[in-house]
């Protein structure tokens, strides 16, 4: 079979293909103040800053994210030892650990965001300039509409369970 199904979606495709190989690479970020962090753990404090008015438990932040559980808990254990993240409990939940952002995470996002912004995201956001908000919402939509059925793929369907003798 060939890739004709695509249809004109193809150069979308592709340039999504390689975006999500681009990275998904092991990059790490110098943050400043002598802190280096991998882009995931930049993502995920990145989060944290812009939730920080919600209580949202590990499990949810890592769904929010994509990334999995087990990652996720090595990265929150990082970001806490690096002084960037501390971990909290609710009164009533012992098992749902609430992560917030330090002001170390503050400081050192709000220098080094202007850096990522500079670099990387300003010309990317100067070719979308010419969307209107709604095309820019409706291509939003569809790419959240791609990651929910991948990420709905790629988890294992219920099993059976059997009994052991």
């Amino acid at each position: 079979m060939h890739t004709d199904w695509m249809g004109r979606y193809r150069a979308l495709i592709a340039a999504l293909v390689q975006h999500s190989n681009i990275t998904s690479r092991a990059q790490i970020l110098d943050i400043g103040e002598g802190v280096c962090i991998s882009s995931v753990s930049w993502q995920v404090m990145e989060y944290l800053i812009e939730h920080e008015e919600e209580t949202d438990c590990m499990n949810r932040v890592s769904e929010a994210l994509g990334i999995p559980q087990s990652s996720f808990s090595k990265i929150a254990r990082h970001l806490t030892t690096l002084g960037l993240v501390e971990r909290f409990r609710t009164a009533g939940n012992r098992k749902n650990i609430i992560l917030c952002p330090t002001e170390k995470a503050r400081r050192l996002y709000d220098s080094f965001s202007r850096t990522i912004y500079e670099h990387n995201f300003r010309p990317f956001f100067e070719a979308l300039d010419s969307l209107d908000g709604e095309t820019l919402a409706n291509f939003t939509e569809a790419l959240n509409l791609l990651n929910g059925q991948l990420a709905k793929n790629g988890s294992s369907p219920e099993a059976e369970l059997i009994p052991l003798d």
